[in-house]
């Protein structure tokens, strides 16, 4: 049989306010024909369908008509997970019916398989600490990651077990949204698990023959393994993802093994570009752009210069579509680098607070520690 792998549609998702759901919708026409056009009999999505736990109805809408392309493709069996941009009740609301359908969705952590004819699924959403374990008063925040990856450890080895059971010399996969340790990552991912303490080793899935994951953006297999993969974004959702080729992971089996895996490349829908240039310099490399571009230009200056942002528009001359202008001084640090400026929106609520904290002269772990609680909080209550 044959399986795709994908992930991290972010539907709904924008860019510095520029609306994607058209790139969107074009790589879902383009996956439902690539499931024709490779004879797929197995979809499997990891993790974050949305951007956001209150997705626009206008990616709802998206969502749901795919649902209802897919599933009249009698020969797909679509398992769709959640991940931590996702509400795990807005995914579920409808999960009995479209079960009918032979679309499988898992919003939150259940003990459920499926059983294909040439694999068997461990269909494993993002995993929230209230999945996993109760919280023990008193306990510091390393102590509830610690245990929280042991629980990550721990559901992983009963699924692979419950697959065992059932497997009769078929492979078994896995699926899972969460950050595996040495994975390379973009600008664009939210962290999981404050400070990354939640990460696991690849070897959470020793025993798997294949493991689907998403919450990385970037394409990737997990160093230290050749059968834990990431499918990446399907659109770069980041300038730091220019320059990534998106695909999605096409998996054979013979009923026994994974016998390979193949990339299949999906087309550009909008190039983005990340240009950074010497004042000198700037007319010749926004020239160079390819039309149509959206694009992040970086200017290397000496002194402030007020009008700046007016000038690269004008030298764009409409030719390509400026998205964010940012400008690097020559800030003096230890060896002598330059410091690149950037704005409040390039900033992560943490970093902020830190820096606040710097120019305040008040470093104090535990407030730092207090604030990554009370954003854990926030953030748990906003996707629940």
């Amino acid at each position: 049989m044959r399986l795709l792998h994908t992930a991290d549609w972010h539907l709904g998702a924008r860019l510095v306010e520029r609306d994607r759901l058209p790139e969107q919708a074009a790589f879902l026409d383009w996956l439902i024909g690539a499931l024709g056009e490779h004879s797929i009999d197995a979809l499997l999505v990891s993790g974050d369908i949305f951007d956001a736990a209150n997705p626009p109805q206008e990616a709802v809408a998206l969502y749901y008509d795919f649902v209802r392309r897919v599933s009249e493709l009698k020969h797909v069996t679509t398992i769709i997970t959640g991940g931590n941009h996702d509400s795990a009740a807005l995914l579920n609301a409808p999960r009995d019916l479209l079960r009918f359908f032979n679309v499988h969705v898992f919003g939150s952590a259940t003990d459920d398989l499926i059983s294909l004819p040439g694999a068997v699924i461990a269909p494993v959403p993002y995993l929230r600490e209230r999945d996993l374990r109760e919280s023990v008063a008193g306990e510091s925040l390393g102590q509830a990651h610690e245990q929280v990856r042991r629980a990550i450890l721990s559901h992983y080895a009963r699924q692979r077990e419950a697959c065992e059971a059932v497997a009769k010399g078929r492979p078994i996969i896995a699926m899972g949204h969460l950050t595996v340790v040495n994975a390379k990552r973009s600008e664009s991912e939210r962290d999981i698990h404050i400070g990354n303490l939640g990460a696991v080793g690849a070897e959470v899935f020793d025993g798997f023959h294949y493991t689907a994951l998403g919450h990385l953006h970037r394409p990737q297999i997990v160093p230290g393994s050749v059968t834990v993969r990431y499918s990446g974004s399907p659109l770069p959702l980041s300038f730091s993802e220019a320059e990534d080729e998106k695909s999605v992971v096409l998996i054979e089996s013979n009923g026994t093994a994974i016998t390979g895996t193949t990339l299949l490349a999906i087309p550009h829908q909008r190039r983005l570009m990340r240009v950074v240039a010497e004042r000198d310099k700037l007319e010749h490399a926004l020239a160079t752009l390819p039309e149509g571009a959206w694009t992040e230009v970086t200017v290397r200056i000496d002194a402030p210069e007020p009008n700046l942002d007016r000038l690269v528009r004008e030298l764009a001359a409409g030719r390509i579509e400026i998205i964010k202008i940012l400008a690097e001084l020559p800030e003096e640090i230890p060896g002598g680098q330059a410091v690149r400026n950037v704005t409040l929106q390039d900033l992560q609520p943490r970093e902020v607070f830190r820096q606040l904290l710097a120019e305040k002269n008040l470093e104090d772990p535990d407030l730092l520690e207090v604030f990554d609680e009370l954003v854990a909080l926030h953030e748990a209550t906003a996707i629940a």
